[in-house]
This record gives C-alpha cells, structure tokens and sequence, in this order.
C-alpha cells in the first residue's frame, strides 16, 4: 500500500512542479513530448503514443492549438484526419521542459519484463474489481477537465 501511495504522490508531486515550472500539465506536456519525438501525428496515433483515448486527447490539443504550440493541419492524404505537430513556440517550451511524469510512468514499465508487467497488470485490475471500482472512467492522472 506504501508503494503505491508513494507512486501517485511521486506523480502528483512532479506533475504540480512541471505546471509550475512550465505553465503546461502533466498531460499537455506530455503530448507536446511525444509530437516532438514524432514530429507529426494525428490525433488517434497520438492518443495511442499516449495510451489514452482520443476524446481524452482531445481537450489538451484543443488548449495547447489555443496557447500556439501546436498546428492542426489537414492530411494532404486525407483531408478528414488532421496532423498535429509542433510550432516554433512549443519546440523552444520544451527545450527546457521537464520529462512528464506519465511518461516516466509508463517508460518504467517498458523497462520491466513482460511476465513482471503482466502480473502486475493483473493483480491491479483485480483491486480494482474488488474495489468495486473497475467500471470508473478513469481519466489522465491530474488531467484537466
């Protein structure tokens, strides 16, 4: 139980220390660190580097389109999907951003072995069963809205 009170409070932590640092959530930086690494994504492809859903994606797009740090432009390919990628201003916020702590988070169960991260997944969904609490939309840790 320790261990896990200290991860979300580790999480907690670091993402009100990133918003205070950066002016950006834990989640919208997070997206801005992954178009970064990608240069150019869709929506769905980012919400899948994000492992969320796209409606989740979708309200911290709208905000950082809103601050200027990232461009919506059409698929040339397919002009229904939209591309996001980064602008001047969100490439230069990131230089000297922080890594998000959800991708720190998920970066460290990459780097655990396969049976460790299934086990673990498992025995977390059975406490959340027996919490009674498996069908709760669980949203972005600290996510806005």
């Amino acid at each position: 139980m320790q261990s896990l009170r200290r991860i979300v409070k580790a999480l907690h932590d670091y993402s009100m220390q990133v918003e205070k640092q950066c002016g950006l959530t834990g989640p919208q930086l997070w997206a801005l660190w992954e178009l970064n690494r990608a240069g150019t994504l869709s929506l769905k492809a980012l919400s899948k580097q994000m492992h969320l859903e796209p409606s989740t994606v979708t309200g911290v797009v709208e905000r950082l389109h809103k601050r200027g740090l990232l461009t919506r432009e059409p698929d040339p390919a397919d002009r229904r999907r939209v591309m996001l990628s980064l602008t001047a201003e969100g490439s230069q916020l990131l230089k000297g951003a922080p890594h998000p702590a959800q991708g720190q988070l998920l970066y460290a169960l990459h780097g655990m072995d396969l049976d460790s991260v299934a086990s673990l997944n498992q025995s977390l969904k059975r406490l959340a069963s027996d919490m009674e609490v498996d069908a709760t939309d669980a949203r972005f840790f600290f996510a806005e809205g």
